[in-house]
């Protein structure tokens, strides 16, 4: 009787540290593209000039700030970039580590073009958050937005 209670408690032991590093194993591992909650445009609905977007695809980033056309009283986006080839580590309830190429927009050089850069981000329904030093983002702009006045770019 004690050596089937032995058994059985030994048996629990082992299954529990089995599933410990899966769980481990399956925060390692690396996938492709971007998690699907993530796929979307998000807006930083800041004061003034300060706001901006990020769109996230099934690869790719690309962000930037919002211009002002005086004309309509809206805002446009300016071209984008970001990052490429992108692929993700699921970390915890909704918190990833992102990594991929960063590239320019056409006609243009941004700082760090064609580096590797990594960060950590938590989603969920409505924000987006940067572990270090970015603004959040927000699901809807606050503020009128409309297409490029012609010419510009």
């Amino acid at each position: 009787m004690k050596t089937s209670r032995f058994m059985i408690g030994l048996a629990v032991v082992a299954f529990g540290m089995g599933m410990t590093d899966y769980a481990t194993a399956q925060a390692n591992t690396w996938h492709q593209g971007t998690p699907k909650v993530l796929r979307r445009t998000w807006f930083h609905n800041g004061n003034g000039d300060n706001k901006a977007y990020i769109t996230y695809t099934k690869h790719r980033s690309s962000g930037n700030m919002f211009g002002y056309d005086n004309a309509s009283h809206k805002y446009y986006r300016l071209p984008g970039y970001g990052l490429k080839n992108l692929k993700y580590q699921a970390l915890g309830h909704h918190i990833y580590r992102l990594t991929g190429i960063q590239y320019s927009p056409k006609g243009s050089t941004v700082a760090f073009a064609g580096q590797r850069m990594t960060y950590k981000i938590r989603v969920t329904a409505k924000h987006l958050h940067f572990s270090k030093g970015y603004h959040d983002y927000g699901r809807h702009a606050s503020f009128r937005t409309t297409k490029a006045p012609k010419g510009l770019y």
